[in-house]
Protein backbone atom coordinates (compact mmCIF):
# COMPACT_ATOMS: atom_id res chain seq x y z
CA UNK A 1 0.00 0.00 0.00
CA UNK A 2 2.78 2.58 0.59
CA UNK A 3 4.34 1.45 -2.36
CA UNK A 4 0.88 2.43 -4.58
CA UNK A 5 0.90 5.93 -2.41
CA UNK A 6 4.30 7.05 -2.91
CA UNK A 7 3.03 7.09 -6.98
CA UNK A 8 0.07 8.51 -6.79
CA UNK A 9 -0.79 11.86 -6.75
CA UNK A 10 -2.70 13.81 -4.22
CA UNK A 11 -5.80 13.55 -5.91
CA UNK A 12 -5.33 9.79 -6.17
CA UNK A 13 -4.42 9.76 -2.44
CA UNK A 14 -7.55 10.94 -1.15
CA UNK A 15 -9.22 9.40 -3.42
CA UNK A 16 -7.66 6.18 -2.24
CA UNK A 17 -8.17 7.07 1.31
CA UNK A 18 -11.74 8.41 1.37
CA UNK A 19 -12.73 5.11 -0.58
CA UNK A 20 -11.09 2.65 1.20
CA UNK A 21 -12.74 4.18 4.54
CA UNK A 22 -16.21 3.88 2.81
CA UNK A 23 -15.76 0.40 1.09
CA UNK A 24 -14.43 -1.38 4.81
CA UNK A 25 -17.35 0.78 6.76
CA UNK A 26 -19.70 -0.73 4.22
CA UNK A 27 -17.73 -4.12 4.50
CA UNK A 28 -18.39 -4.04 8.29
CA UNK A 29 -21.56 -3.61 8.03
CA UNK A 30 -22.40 -6.90 5.76
CA UNK A 31 -20.61 -8.96 8.20
CA UNK A 32 -22.66 -7.51 11.08
CA UNK A 33 -25.43 -8.15 8.84
CA UNK A 34 -24.95 -11.54 7.82
CA UNK A 35 -23.78 -12.60 11.30
CA UNK A 36 -27.20 -11.39 12.38
CA UNK A 37 -28.86 -13.41 9.79
CA UNK A 38 -26.73 -16.27 10.89
CA UNK A 39 -27.60 -16.14 14.85
CA UNK A 40 -31.37 -16.03 13.29
CA UNK A 41 -31.06 -18.79 11.68
CA UNK A 42 -32.67 -21.01 14.16
CA UNK A 43 -35.95 -18.77 14.41
CA UNK A 44 -38.74 -21.16 14.59
CA UNK A 45 -41.32 -21.97 11.75
CA UNK A 46 -44.42 -19.81 11.98
CA UNK A 47 -47.13 -22.35 12.96
CA UNK A 48 -48.50 -24.53 11.12
CA UNK A 49 -51.20 -27.27 12.54
CA UNK A 50 -50.61 -30.17 11.89
CA UNK A 51 -46.51 -29.70 11.40
CA UNK A 52 -45.93 -30.97 15.36
CA UNK A 53 -48.21 -33.85 14.76
CA UNK A 54 -46.93 -35.02 11.53
CA UNK A 55 -43.42 -35.25 13.19
CA UNK A 56 -45.03 -37.18 15.92
CA UNK A 57 -46.75 -39.63 13.34
CA UNK A 58 -43.19 -39.97 10.78
CA UNK A 59 -40.91 -40.93 14.25
CA UNK A 60 -43.81 -43.61 15.96
CA UNK A 61 -45.93 -44.96 13.23
CA UNK A 62 -45.28 -46.95 9.98
CA UNK A 63 -44.93 -44.34 6.88
CA UNK A 64 -47.60 -45.55 4.76
CA UNK A 65 -50.26 -44.75 7.25
CA UNK A 66 -48.88 -41.72 8.03
CA UNK A 67 -48.73 -41.03 4.22
CA UNK A 68 -52.47 -42.12 4.15
CA UNK A 69 -53.46 -39.91 6.84
CA UNK A 70 -51.43 -36.90 5.56
CA UNK A 71 -53.33 -37.48 1.72
CA UNK A 72 -56.23 -36.77 3.86
CA UNK A 73 -55.47 -33.58 5.69
CA UNK A 74 -57.22 -30.50 4.18
CA UNK A 75 -55.05 -28.56 1.45
CA UNK A 76 -54.71 -25.66 3.60
CA UNK A 77 -52.63 -27.80 6.31
CA UNK A 78 -50.83 -29.80 3.62
CA UNK A 79 -49.75 -26.90 1.13
CA UNK A 80 -46.51 -25.32 2.76
CA UNK A 81 -45.35 -28.89 4.17
CA UNK A 82 -43.44 -31.91 1.25
CA UNK A 83 -42.38 -35.01 2.65
CA UNK A 84 -40.41 -36.95 -0.12
CA UNK A 85 -39.34 -40.61 0.47
CA UNK A 86 -37.23 -42.37 -2.21
CA UNK A 87 -36.78 -39.02 -3.95
CA UNK A 88 -40.36 -38.74 -3.97
CA UNK A 89 -42.81 -36.31 -2.96
CA UNK A 90 -45.90 -38.79 -1.40
CA UNK A 91 -48.44 -36.21 -2.74
CA UNK A 92 -46.42 -36.25 -6.24
CA UNK A 93 -46.38 -32.37 -5.87
CA UNK A 94 -43.62 -30.50 -7.82
CA UNK A 95 -40.72 -29.09 -5.13
CA UNK A 96 -40.35 -25.10 -4.86
CA UNK A 97 -37.03 -24.54 -6.25
CA UNK A 98 -35.72 -23.48 -2.51
CA UNK A 99 -36.90 -26.65 -1.37
CA UNK A 100 -35.29 -28.64 -3.85
CA UNK A 101 -31.79 -27.54 -2.92
CA UNK A 102 -32.51 -27.96 0.89
CA UNK A 103 -34.02 -31.81 -0.06
CA UNK A 104 -30.58 -32.26 -2.18
CA UNK A 105 -28.43 -30.82 0.56
CA UNK A 106 -29.98 -33.31 3.73
CA UNK A 107 -27.82 -36.26 4.95
CA UNK A 108 -27.21 -37.96 7.61
CA UNK A 109 -24.12 -35.88 8.25
CA UNK A 110 -26.36 -32.53 7.66
CA UNK A 111 -30.08 -33.63 8.81
CA UNK A 112 -31.54 -29.83 9.81
CA UNK A 113 -30.99 -26.74 7.40
CA UNK A 114 -32.89 -23.37 8.05
CA UNK A 115 -32.73 -20.57 4.89
CA UNK A 116 -34.30 -17.31 5.42
CA UNK A 117 -34.68 -15.32 1.60
CA UNK A 118 -37.20 -13.09 0.65
CA UNK A 119 -39.54 -12.65 3.33
CA UNK A 120 -39.79 -16.72 3.51
CA UNK A 121 -38.45 -19.27 5.62
CA UNK A 122 -37.37 -22.96 4.38
CA UNK A 123 -36.78 -25.29 6.77
CA UNK A 124 -35.36 -29.30 6.08
CA UNK A 125 -35.44 -32.25 8.42
CA UNK A 126 -33.98 -35.54 7.99
CA UNK A 127 -35.69 -38.04 9.90
CA UNK A 128 -35.41 -41.58 11.06
CA UNK A 129 -38.46 -43.89 10.41
CA UNK A 130 -39.30 -46.62 12.60
CA UNK A 131 -38.28 -49.13 9.99
CA UNK A 132 -34.71 -47.38 9.21
CA UNK A 133 -35.11 -45.83 6.25
CA UNK A 134 -35.11 -41.95 6.07
CA UNK A 135 -37.32 -39.26 4.92
CA UNK A 136 -37.33 -35.96 4.50
CA UNK A 137 -39.67 -33.05 5.52
CA UNK A 138 -39.80 -30.22 4.13
CA UNK A 139 -41.66 -26.54 5.27
CA UNK A 140 -42.02 -23.31 3.26
CA UNK A 141 -43.68 -20.65 4.72
CA UNK A 142 -44.39 -16.81 4.97
CA UNK A 143 -41.91 -14.85 6.97
CA UNK A 144 -44.53 -12.74 9.03
CA UNK A 145 -41.99 -10.37 10.66
CA UNK A 146 -38.92 -10.66 9.38
CA UNK A 147 -36.19 -8.53 10.73
CA UNK A 148 -34.67 -5.31 9.03
CA UNK A 149 -31.54 -6.48 8.51
CA UNK A 150 -33.04 -9.43 6.41
CA UNK A 151 -34.12 -7.23 3.70
CA UNK A 152 -30.38 -6.34 3.45
CA UNK A 153 -29.14 -9.48 3.22
CA UNK A 154 -31.16 -10.84 0.80
CA UNK A 155 -29.64 -8.37 -1.84
CA UNK A 156 -26.24 -7.81 -0.14
CA UNK A 157 -24.29 -7.98 -3.64
CA UNK A 158 -26.50 -5.71 -4.96
CA UNK A 159 -26.05 -3.40 -2.25
CA UNK A 160 -22.10 -3.67 -1.63
CA UNK A 161 -22.10 -3.03 -5.38
CA UNK A 162 -23.61 0.03 -5.54
CA UNK A 163 -22.42 1.18 -1.96
CA UNK A 164 -18.97 1.16 -3.70
CA UNK A 165 -19.70 2.97 -6.86
CA UNK A 166 -21.61 5.83 -4.77
CA UNK A 167 -18.93 6.29 -2.45
CA UNK A 168 -16.38 5.76 -4.95
CA UNK A 169 -18.24 8.86 -7.30
CA UNK A 170 -18.61 10.61 -3.76
CA UNK A 171 -14.94 10.19 -2.95
CA UNK A 172 -13.44 11.31 -6.36
CA UNK A 173 -15.89 14.27 -6.25
CA UNK A 174 -14.45 15.68 -2.73
CA UNK A 175 -10.92 14.91 -3.11
CA UNK A 176 -10.71 16.92 -6.51
CA UNK A 177 -12.63 19.08 -4.98
CA UNK A 178 -10.05 19.22 -1.95
CA UNK A 179 -6.93 19.29 -4.27
CA UNK A 180 -8.55 21.56 -7.25
CA UNK A 181 -6.59 24.36 -5.37
CA UNK A 182 -3.06 22.91 -4.93
CA UNK A 183 -3.11 21.48 -8.31
CA UNK A 184 -3.93 25.44 -9.77
CA UNK A 185 -1.12 26.69 -7.25
CA UNK A 186 1.15 23.96 -8.62
CA UNK A 187 0.65 24.89 -12.92
CA UNK A 188 0.39 28.23 -11.16
CA UNK A 189 4.20 28.22 -9.85
CA UNK A 190 5.25 26.25 -12.87
CA UNK A 191 4.59 29.39 -14.82
CA UNK A 192 6.04 31.27 -12.74
CA UNK A 193 9.12 30.11 -13.23
CA UNK A 194 9.02 30.40 -16.24
CA UNK A 195 8.83 34.16 -16.18
CA UNK A 196 5.09 34.62 -16.27
CA UNK A 197 4.18 36.91 -13.81
CA UNK A 198 0.83 37.75 -14.54
CA UNK A 199 -0.43 34.28 -13.53
CA UNK A 200 -3.04 34.40 -11.02
CA UNK A 201 -5.20 32.06 -9.62
CA UNK A 202 -7.55 33.48 -6.91
CA UNK A 203 -10.36 34.29 -9.62
CA UNK A 204 -10.27 30.49 -10.56
CA UNK A 205 -11.62 29.66 -6.59
CA UNK A 206 -14.82 30.12 -5.15
CA UNK A 207 -13.93 33.09 -2.82
CA UNK A 208 -13.71 31.23 0.53
CA UNK A 209 -11.94 31.46 4.25
CA UNK A 210 -10.14 28.19 4.19
CA UNK A 211 -6.69 27.63 3.94
CA UNK A 212 -6.48 26.69 0.30
CA UNK A 213 -8.12 29.82 -0.69
CA UNK A 214 -5.68 31.83 1.57
CA UNK A 215 -2.63 29.99 -0.03
CA UNK A 216 -3.81 30.93 -3.46
CA UNK A 217 -4.47 34.72 -2.20
CA UNK A 218 -0.92 34.87 -0.58
CA UNK A 219 0.91 33.12 -3.96
CA UNK A 220 -0.87 36.04 -5.75
CA UNK A 221 -0.02 38.43 -3.37
CA UNK A 222 3.80 37.26 -3.84
CA UNK A 223 3.66 37.22 -7.66
CA UNK A 224 2.01 40.66 -8.00
CA UNK A 225 5.25 41.93 -5.52
CA UNK A 226 7.61 40.33 -8.21
CA UNK A 227 6.13 41.28 -10.89
CA UNK A 228 6.31 45.26 -9.70
CA UNK A 229 10.12 44.43 -8.95
CA UNK A 230 10.48 42.90 -11.87
CA UNK A 231 8.98 45.72 -13.75
CA UNK A 232 10.78 48.47 -11.93
CA UNK A 233 14.22 46.80 -12.82
CA UNK A 234 13.63 46.95 -16.20
CA UNK A 235 12.19 50.21 -16.32
CA UNK A 236 15.34 51.64 -13.57
CA UNK A 237 17.90 49.33 -16.67
CA UNK A 238 15.89 50.99 -19.70
CA UNK A 239 16.04 54.46 -17.94
CA UNK A 240 19.76 54.23 -17.08
CA UNK A 241 20.62 53.19 -20.81
CA UNK A 242 18.65 56.00 -22.02
CA UNK A 243 20.35 58.48 -20.01
CA UNK A 244 24.11 57.16 -20.91
CA UNK A 245 23.54 57.83 -24.60
CA UNK A 246 23.56 61.55 -24.45
CA UNK A 247 27.17 60.98 -22.44
CA UNK A 248 28.05 58.70 -24.89
CA UNK A 249 27.34 60.69 -27.86
CA UNK A 250 29.21 63.35 -26.48
CA UNK A 251 31.74 61.74 -25.91
CA UNK A 252 32.19 60.53 -29.41
CA UNK A 253 31.88 64.38 -30.46
CA UNK A 254 34.95 65.28 -28.12
CA UNK A 255 36.83 62.94 -29.33
CA UNK A 256 36.17 64.32 -32.89
CA UNK A 257 36.72 67.70 -32.10
CA UNK A 258 40.40 66.19 -29.97
CA UNK A 259 41.25 64.75 -32.62
CA UNK A 260 41.04 67.88 -34.90
CA UNK A 261 42.59 70.69 -32.73
CA UNK A 262 45.45 68.54 -32.12
CA UNK A 263 45.83 67.02 -35.53
CA UNK A 264 45.80 63.32 -34.50
CA UNK A 265 45.46 60.82 -36.87
CA UNK A 266 42.60 58.18 -37.05
CA UNK A 267 45.87 55.71 -37.16
CA UNK A 268 46.98 55.63 -33.64
CA UNK A 269 46.29 52.79 -31.71
CA UNK A 270 45.22 54.41 -28.67
CA UNK A 271 42.35 56.61 -30.74
CA UNK A 272 41.10 53.32 -32.54
CA UNK A 273 40.95 51.66 -29.36
CA UNK A 274 38.76 54.87 -27.53
CA UNK A 275 36.76 54.89 -31.06
CA UNK A 276 36.33 51.00 -30.58
CA UNK A 277 35.34 50.94 -26.88
CA UNK A 278 32.79 54.23 -27.21
CA UNK A 279 30.98 52.53 -30.55
CA UNK A 280 30.67 49.12 -28.03
CA UNK A 281 29.15 51.18 -25.07
CA UNK A 282 26.70 52.74 -27.91
CA UNK A 283 25.94 49.18 -28.73
CA UNK A 284 25.59 47.68 -25.53
CA UNK A 285 23.07 50.22 -24.58
CA UNK A 286 21.13 50.00 -27.82
CA UNK A 287 20.50 46.08 -26.89
CA UNK A 288 19.72 47.59 -23.61
CA UNK A 289 16.73 49.56 -24.67
CA UNK A 290 15.66 46.79 -26.87
CA UNK A 291 16.15 44.11 -24.46
CA UNK A 292 12.24 43.86 -23.36
CA UNK A 293 10.89 43.54 -26.97
CA UNK A 294 13.79 40.74 -27.22
CA UNK A 295 12.16 39.02 -24.38
CA UNK A 296 8.48 39.32 -25.80
CA UNK A 297 9.65 38.08 -29.59
CA UNK A 298 13.57 36.21 -29.73
CA UNK A 299 13.31 36.44 -33.12
CA UNK A 300 13.44 40.52 -33.29
CA UNK A 301 17.17 40.10 -31.84
CA UNK A 302 18.21 37.53 -34.03
CA UNK A 303 18.67 40.10 -37.44
CA UNK A 304 22.07 39.66 -37.82
CA UNK A 305 24.64 37.33 -40.00
CA UNK A 306 27.51 36.89 -37.81
CA UNK A 307 31.03 34.79 -37.74
CA UNK A 308 31.55 33.12 -35.03
CA UNK A 309 34.60 32.72 -35.33
CA UNK A 310 36.00 36.16 -36.18
CA UNK A 311 34.00 37.89 -33.47
CA UNK A 312 35.96 35.45 -30.76
CA UNK A 313 39.06 36.76 -32.37
CA UNK A 314 38.17 40.41 -31.71
CA UNK A 315 36.93 39.60 -28.47
CA UNK A 316 40.18 37.81 -27.72
CA UNK A 317 42.52 40.45 -29.32
CA UNK A 318 40.62 43.14 -27.22
CA UNK A 319 41.04 40.95 -23.65
CA UNK A 320 44.99 40.29 -24.96
CA UNK A 321 45.32 43.99 -25.29
CA UNK A 322 44.06 44.72 -21.71
CA UNK A 323 45.81 41.92 -20.02
CA UNK A 324 48.68 40.63 -22.02
CA UNK A 325 50.20 38.16 -19.12
CA UNK A 326 46.87 35.87 -19.12
CA UNK A 327 46.84 35.01 -22.85
CA UNK A 328 43.90 33.45 -24.67
CA UNK A 329 44.58 31.20 -27.40
CA UNK A 330 42.20 30.50 -29.63
CA UNK A 331 42.31 26.71 -31.66
CA UNK A 332 39.91 26.71 -34.27
CA UNK A 333 38.62 23.13 -35.37
CA UNK A 334 36.35 24.57 -38.12
CA UNK A 335 36.91 23.20 -42.00
CA UNK A 336 34.64 26.34 -43.14
CA UNK A 337 33.74 29.31 -41.55
CA UNK A 338 30.23 29.58 -39.02
CA UNK A 339 27.63 32.42 -40.04
CA UNK A 340 24.96 32.35 -37.52
CA UNK A 341 21.52 34.16 -37.85
CA UNK A 342 22.48 35.89 -34.37
CA UNK A 343 22.46 38.98 -32.32
CA UNK A 344 25.60 39.99 -32.72
CA UNK A 345 26.03 42.28 -29.44
CA UNK A 346 24.17 39.65 -27.38
CA UNK A 347 26.60 37.03 -28.89
CA UNK A 348 29.78 39.50 -28.32
CA UNK A 349 28.59 40.03 -24.45
CA UNK A 350 28.13 36.41 -23.62
CA UNK A 351 31.27 35.70 -25.38
CA UNK A 352 33.09 38.08 -23.45
CA UNK A 353 31.80 37.74 -20.20
CA UNK A 354 33.01 34.14 -20.38
CA UNK A 355 36.14 34.99 -21.49
CA UNK A 356 37.08 37.76 -19.42
CA UNK A 357 35.63 35.35 -16.34
CA UNK A 358 38.24 33.08 -17.49
CA UNK A 359 41.33 35.56 -17.99
CA UNK A 360 40.29 37.15 -14.17
CA UNK A 361 40.68 33.51 -12.72
CA UNK A 362 43.69 31.73 -14.50
CA UNK A 363 46.58 31.49 -12.29
CA UNK A 364 49.11 29.46 -15.01
CA UNK A 365 52.05 30.78 -17.14
CA UNK A 366 50.57 28.81 -19.58
CA UNK A 367 47.61 30.12 -22.19
CA UNK A 368 44.08 30.07 -21.41
CA UNK A 369 42.67 27.24 -24.43
CA UNK A 370 39.71 28.47 -26.54
CA UNK A 371 38.43 25.38 -28.35
CA UNK A 372 35.61 26.17 -31.43
CA UNK A 373 34.54 23.07 -32.97
CA UNK A 374 31.41 22.08 -35.47
CA UNK A 375 29.21 18.40 -34.65
CA UNK A 376 25.93 17.30 -35.15
CA UNK A 377 24.49 21.12 -36.28
CA UNK A 378 26.10 22.12 -32.92
CA UNK A 379 28.36 24.78 -33.30
CA UNK A 380 30.95 23.84 -29.60
CA UNK A 381 32.62 26.90 -27.71
CA UNK A 382 35.34 25.34 -24.90
CA UNK A 383 36.83 28.09 -22.84
CA UNK A 384 39.43 26.53 -20.24
CA UNK A 385 41.62 28.49 -17.38
CA UNK A 386 43.92 26.90 -14.54
CA UNK A 387 42.18 28.81 -12.00
CA UNK A 388 40.93 27.43 -8.62
CA UNK A 389 38.14 25.97 -10.12
CA UNK A 390 34.56 25.00 -8.65
CA UNK A 391 33.15 22.43 -6.70
CA UNK A 392 30.75 20.03 -8.03
CA UNK A 393 28.13 20.72 -6.28
CA UNK A 394 27.88 24.64 -7.04
CA UNK A 395 29.00 24.59 -11.18
CA UNK A 396 25.07 25.08 -11.70
CA UNK A 397 24.67 28.06 -9.15
CA UNK A 398 26.76 30.43 -11.25
CA UNK A 399 24.93 30.70 -13.91
CA UNK A 400 22.54 32.36 -11.14
CA UNK A 401 22.14 36.40 -11.06
CA UNK A 402 24.10 37.62 -8.03
CA UNK A 403 25.21 34.38 -7.19
CA UNK A 404 29.31 34.15 -5.93
CA UNK A 405 31.34 31.51 -4.40
CA UNK A 406 32.76 31.88 -0.87
CA UNK A 407 35.93 30.31 -2.06
CA UNK A 408 39.51 31.47 -3.41
CA UNK A 409 37.69 31.96 -6.96
CA UNK A 410 35.44 34.41 -5.75
CA UNK A 411 37.34 36.32 -3.08
CA UNK A 412 38.40 38.85 -4.78
CA UNK A 413 36.66 39.58 -7.63
CA UNK A 414 35.02 42.38 -7.27
CA UNK A 415 32.13 41.84 -9.58
CA UNK A 416 28.52 41.44 -8.46
CA UNK A 417 28.08 37.60 -10.04
CA UNK A 418 26.33 39.04 -13.11
CA UNK A 419 28.47 38.24 -15.94
CA UNK A 420 27.81 34.37 -16.04
CA UNK A 421 24.25 34.86 -15.77
CA UNK A 422 24.15 37.55 -18.88
CA UNK A 423 25.87 34.87 -20.71
CA UNK A 424 23.12 31.93 -20.02
CA UNK A 425 20.32 34.64 -20.67
CA UNK A 426 21.88 35.77 -23.77
CA UNK A 427 22.87 31.86 -24.94
CA UNK A 428 19.50 30.75 -24.81
CA UNK A 429 17.91 33.65 -26.69
CA UNK A 430 19.61 32.07 -29.62
CA UNK A 431 18.28 28.42 -28.66
CA UNK A 432 21.67 27.18 -27.11
CA UNK A 433 23.49 25.80 -23.71
CA UNK A 434 25.99 26.91 -21.54
CA UNK A 435 27.22 24.63 -18.89
CA UNK A 436 30.43 24.26 -16.53
CA UNK A 437 32.33 21.27 -15.52
CA UNK A 438 35.60 21.15 -13.67
CA UNK A 439 38.82 19.74 -15.22
CA UNK A 440 40.91 17.07 -14.14
CA UNK A 441 43.96 18.91 -12.97
CA UNK A 442 42.62 22.25 -12.01
CA UNK A 443 40.70 25.18 -13.41
CA UNK A 444 37.15 25.66 -15.19
CA UNK A 445 35.61 24.59 -18.29
CA UNK A 446 32.65 26.67 -19.91
CA UNK A 447 30.91 25.10 -23.35
CA UNK A 448 28.61 26.93 -25.18
CA UNK A 449 26.60 25.29 -27.69
CA UNK A 450 24.70 27.16 -30.37
CA UNK A 451 22.46 25.15 -33.33
CA UNK A 452 23.75 26.13 -36.48
CA UNK A 453 24.27 24.70 -39.87
CA UNK A 454 27.44 25.48 -41.71
CA UNK A 455 27.23 27.65 -44.60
Amino acid sequence: MKIIFRHLGLTGRILISFWLTLVFVGLAMAALLIYQRDSHEQREVPPIKINDQLVIKLLSQPFDQVAKWFALQPKSDTRRIFITHQNKEILNRELPKSLKRINKKLSVNKPFIHKRRRGHIAVGRRLLLPNGEHTNLLVRARDIHPPMHQHFTDNLWAILGIMILISGLISFLLANFISKPIVLLRKATQKLANGDLSIRITPDLKKSQDESYLLAHDFDKMAQKLERTISSQKHLIQDISHELRSPVARLQLALELAQKKLNISDEQLDIQRIKKETAQINSIINTLLNLPAYELDPQLALTDYVDVQEVLNSIIEDLNYAQPAKHIQLQSQLDQPVILNANQQLLCSAFENVLKNAQHYHDSNENIEVVIRHFNHTLEIRCMDLGPGIPEDKLQEIFKPFYRLDSARDRSSGGHGLGLAISKRAIELHQGHIRASARQDKGLCITISLPCNPD
